[in-house]
Order: structure tokens, then C-alpha cells, then sequence
């Protein structure tokens, strides 16, 4: 039991820095490359709100103007996860929880939350991210769902 939950630790551990750790900082440095670099080359993205799919150069495409337009507005921003499941075999991953997004503008901030999954491809060594789904539920998702999952630190 100990050596097991020793690998799935160091296996978080690198999870959090291919994966995790980038999002977060491609987000905030809105660093659109660096964001399209932690998915697969055939990544399949689903907002579920938007009821859409979008699969590999089409879904970084849209990142790259979404990006660009942030960049345009000067958008500060931060992104947090907290998970409720993570799962981990061999060269795959699943992992569940709920983001927070905060956006800066003036002096009050505002917070948008949402339910994510995402299944994880280990390609040449690194993680990245196969399949990315969330929804905020109609917007029920909140801080509350938020602090009950484990924060990523």
C-alpha cells in the first residue's frame, strides 16, 4: 500500500507540473502557446454549457484568438483548481473538481466557477491534456464546491 500511494503522489507531482501548474500560468501570463502546449494535438474540448465539441487545431485555433483578444483587453486573471477525484494508470489519467476564475477589474474581482473533467494522455514522458469537459451547471457552482475538493497548492 505504501509504494502504491508513493507513485500515485509523484505521479500527481508530475501531473501538476505538466498540466496544472502550466494551465494556471498560461492563464495568468495569458500565454496562449504555452496553454496549447499542455494538450494533446488531437485534444477534444466540450463546454458542455455551449453544447459543442471541438477537436485538436480547431480548438487551438479558437485558443489562440481567445487569447489574442485577452491580450487586446489587457485581462488580468487567475485560475484555481480543486479536485474530488484523481485517477491514475499507466500512461493514463482521469481527474475531476472545480475551477475558480477570477477576473480583475477595478477593485472587485469577480469569480466565475465550474465542474471540470479531464482525461490525461502521457505522450514522450509529459502529460497533457486528451479531453477537457466543463459546465458552472447554470451557474451553480460555487466557492462553497470549490473549498470542499482539494486545492491544488
Amino acid at each position: 500500500m505504501f509504494c502504491s500511494n508513493t507513485f500515485a503522489q509523484s505521479e500527481q507531482g508530475k501531473i501538476n507540473r505538466d498540466v496544472w501548474y502550466n494551465f494556471m500560468q498560461a492563464y495568468q501570463d495569458l500565454n496562449a502557446s504555452l496553454f496549447n502546449h499542455i494538450h494533446t494535438d488531437d485534444v477534444l474540448r466540450i463546454p458542455i454549457d455551449q453544447n459543442q465539441i471541438l477537436v485538436g487545431r480547431e480548438y487551438k485555433d479558437s485558443n489562440l484568438n481567445m487569447f489574442n483578444l485577452w491580450n487586446e483587453h489587457k485581462i488580468k486573471q487567475r485560475i484555481q483548481f480543486s479536485f474530488t477525484n484523481r485517477i491514475q494508470k499507466g500512461d493514463w489519467a482521469y481527474e475531476t473538481g472545480i475551477y475558480r476564475l477570477t477576473r480583475y477589474s477595478g477593485f472587485n474581482p469577480e469569480h466565475l466557477y465550474g465542474k471540470f473533467n479531464v482525461t490525461l494522455k502521457r505522450m514522450n514522458g509529459t502529460w497533457q491534456i486528451y479531453m477537457d469537459a466543463d459546465t458552472s451547471e447554470d451557474a451553480t457552482v460555487n466557492e462553497s464546491d470549490f473549498l470542499k475538493a482539494r486545492i491544488l497548492q
